[in-house]
């Protein structure tokens, strides 16, 4: 029932999201941009390169490039930091601090995003969703990072809990994910079961949140290390505590491997 409900929300935000007009007030900001990164207003092209003062609206696209990292703070005190070659849609964005009320769609289409989602709302169904081409995951207040894979999204959930459908929606069957675990969510399958979340993995995230993706350790997932493809940006297709990455590298004495 809870899975359910969760992919009903999803696809009411989605057509919200499609029938509203431009939101008058901005839904988020910059807090730091290094190297390149664009911003495609409304997802369409051509992307612009992205400035601090540059306010996000519903719709809109972050793309960074290659050596390049951004994070965005929204109107609900979210973060969200985008790993280089990464790309993440703002597709529905409201927010009533007041009221208990919040309704936010997060689309990830390529790369490692880490979140961060510090208002938790007393609410019976997640009113924070994220989704990838193959799972649509359904937030409170918790930490974690989303990996895109070739045909799967790796889910590492390091506070709170988090509740895993597939992004298809005649695949039944859902997984609540507690913190400290991971799960990987093959394309039209549903998530696998919880794995743990050990040091050597979360320090590959780390690492990666500076380096990218394109070269995935061995040992954060099975998947084979294929190149990934980019998707047209579709709508219909497609939202903590202590630790927020920064966006300067960390100062180590020597160079380490994994």
């Amino acid at each position: 029932m809870i899975s359910k409900n969760l992919s009903v929300l999803f696809f009411i935000s989605v057509l919200l999201a499609l029938s509203l007009p431009a939101q008058a007030a901005p839904i988020g900001r910059f807090l730091k941009i290094e190297g390149q990164v664009d911003l495609l207003k409304g997802g369409k092209l051509p992307g612009n390169a992205a400035k601090l003062t540059d306010p996000l609206e519903i719709n809109d696209v972050i793309r960074t490039k290659s050596k390049s990292r951004a994070q965005v703070l929204f109107v609900d005190d979210t973060m969200l930091t985008l790993a280089p070659e990464t790309r993440v849609a703002v597709a529905d964005y409201f927010y009533d601090g007041p009221r208990g009320k919040r309704r936010a769609l997060l689309q990830v289409f390529r790369g490692l995003a880490h979140t961060v989602v510090k208002q938790v709302l007393k609410l019976k169904e997640p009113d924070f969703v994220m989704q990838t081409q193959t799972v649509v995951i359904g937030v409170r207040g918790t930490e974690w990072y989303t990996l895109i894979l070739p045909n799967a999204t790796n889910v590492y959930n390091l506070e709170g809990l988090l509740e895993l459908t597939s992004s298809n929606r005649l695949i039944p069957g859902s997984l609540l994910l507690p913190a400290l675990k991971y799960s990987e969510i093959r394309r039209d399958q549903p998530p696998g079961p919880p794995q743990d979340l050990t040091p050597p993995i979360l320090s590959a995230l780390r690492r990666m949140m500076y380096t990218g993706p394109a070269e995935i350790p061995p040992d954060i997932s099975v998947t084979p290390r294929l190149r990934q493809e980019v998707e047209p940006f579709k709508l219909p297709e497609a939202v903590t505590p202590p630790y927020a990455p920064t966006l300067s590298p960390p100062k180590t004495p020597s160079r380490q491997t994994p």
